[in-house]
């Protein structure tokens, strides 16, 4: 299945790719590339100029992906696998894949602290990801 043509994406980890403000970020404009540096700045202390704000994906080639994401040992494990996310690797409990989703596991905590529209926008999608590859796995194991 190529994920790349279907209209939502997920990461290598069960983020929701396709909501990231990173995602094809270049070609939602240059203000918005900057409102989303000045809202990471504010909200994950996170240092990332406008020409560093794209993102193809995690699964896609380095090249293409959020320059974070490129050291992602999960995301180099799916790709060297030739997966599209751990929901397709047998391994149910696997070490690499755990340390990525830790990452995230914090988000949620934001919606306390932003207002309802900026956890839209740049927390919503970092949440819910171990459910979010927990479904895609059963679905993926129901198909086989």
């Amino acid at each position: 299945m190529n994920r790349r043509t279907e209209k939502t994406m997920m990461s290598a980890c069960g983020v929701l790719c396709s909501s990231c403000p990173a995602y094809y970020a270049p070609k939602k404009g240059t203000r918005y590339q900057k409102r989303t540096v000045e809202a990471w700045q504010r909200i994950y202390r996170m240092h990332v100029t406008v020409d560093q704000l794209s993102c193809c994906g995690c699964t896609g080639p380095d090249e293409d992906v959020f320059h974070t994401s490129r050291r992602c040992k999960a995301r180099c494990c799916c790709r060297f696998k030739g997966f599209s996310s751990y929901a397709e690797c047998p391994i149910v409990f696997c070490a690499l894949l755990k340390k990525a989703q830790s990452v995230w596991d914090g988000v949620p905590n934001l919606l306390n602290k932003l207002s309802r529209t900026y956890f839209t926008s740049y927390a919503q999608p970092y949440c819910g990801h171990r459910e979010r590859l927990a479904s895609a796995r059963a679905s993926f194991q129901n198909k086989k």
